[in-house]
């Protein structure tokens, strides 16, 4: 076989590692691994001669180290309602020689590729987001590198805002789901965690606050600092997430970021030292962690055996601690969000104490 492997929407650790897991598998039985840059655009332009890359055992050492995407990644909707390009996916792929497709993504990558595959497009994805909030599998290649780069930063910041006693809020990413801003800072011990699936008020935040400076009070001036880990989704009730500018991509999503700074200016009337951070790109701009790495190689390798098998249509997932496949369908169900009642304790705007399993 001639298999095509792309990346798409956003980078993320994990990437390099699963296309390197791609190419080990493949050439053990022969077969042609043809990288296409940029994601969807490789199949969706016609002047594509510098968006093609054969690639062979001799990446396999560099990519399976390395963050980001050698391959690099855009958010081109090749199946946009507005400009569908499913006839020159399938002229391109006819031209290169390509017998199938390998589309490593999120909701929108896989998305489109759910809608290729009823098209007759013969691809398989393998799921990625730092977000964790893929419909169909338990885990997406890098989030748990994510999750490392929030509980570091959390801890830095920790030192200067215990030396100042200052309310620090840490930004995180989460369009949607909550799930980075809950494990980072469940694992950073945080006294307040904002997820895009409750909204709250500026009253009730404040309170916490309050609550918390009156317990710390009782502890001596080195508890006084406080840390709140934010979601870019995250909203004051009856309002909406907070967008960094005005354009749309091509599958219809602003770019969000700045709520953390909003609250910021909202909370310096109640409590004077009050600073704001957010992580943004430096979540996704480091090198995969051991579990993103070892996870990319296996979904790389399960990934081509799917094409071996002619499953076409259907994703690498993992459930309940095994990999299997999931029909590519599923992934238009996405987000999967954060259940708010078995989860999250609306009260105290923090992670819930109480049983859970390690997995969830």
């Amino acid at each position: 076989m001639r298999i095509g492997v792309l990346t798409g929407g956003g980078d993320a650790p994990g990437l390099n590692p699963a296309i390197a897991g791609v190419v080990e598998r493949a050439v053990l039985d022969g077969h042609e691994i043809i990288g296409l840059k940029r994601g969807w655009e490789a199949l969706s332009v016609r002047e594509n001669d510098r968006h093609i890359l054969p690639l062979g055992p001799e990446i396999i050492r560099e990519y399976s180290r390395l963050g980001g995407s050698k391959l690099q990644c855009s958010r081109t909707n090749p199946v946009s309602e507005d400009n569908d390009r499913t006839d020159l996916v399938k002229e391109n792929m006819k031209k290169l020689k390509l017998d199938a497709v390998i589309a490593i993504g999120g909701e929108d990558t896989l998305g489109a590729a759910a809608i290729l595959a009823e098209r007759g497009v013969r691809v398989v994805g393998i799921p990625k987001t730092i977000d964790r909030d893929l419909v169909g599998t338990e885990y997406t290649l890098g989030y748990d590198t994510a999750l490392n780069v929030i509980c570091d930063s959390a801890e830095r910041i920790a030192h200067t805002a215990e030396s100042h006693q200052t309310i620090f809020l840490l930004e995180v990413m989460g369009r949607h789901a909550g799930w980075l801003a809950l494990r980072g800072g469940e694992a950073a011990f945080a006294d307040v965690v904002l997820i895009p699936e409750h909204s709250f008020s500026i009253k009730q935040l404040t309170a916490v606050l309050h609550e918390r400076m009156a317990t710390s009070m009782k502890q001596g001036f080195e508890q006084l600092y406080k840390m709140i880990v934010v979601s870019e989704g995250s909203h004051i009730e009856g309002e909406d997430a907070v967008r960094r500018d005005s354009q749309l991509d091509e599958f219809g999503h602003y770019s969000l970021g700045g709520v953390g700074n909003y609250l910021k200016g909202l909370l310096e009337h109640q409590f004077k030292h009050t600073r704001y951070t957010a992580l943004a790109y430096l979540q996704r701009g480091a090198p995969p962690s051991q579990k993103d790495r070892q996870m990319g190689r296996r979904f790389g390798h399960n990934a081509v055996e799917m094409l071996k098998n002619e499953e076409f249509g259907f994703m690498v997932a993992l459930k309940k601690s095994r990999l299997t496949k999931t029909d590519l369908k599923e992934v238009k169900k996405s987000p999967s969000l954060v259940d708010v009642d078995r989860f999250y304790d609306t009260e105290k705007l923090n992670v819930k104490i109480a049983w859970t399993d390690i997995s969830e």
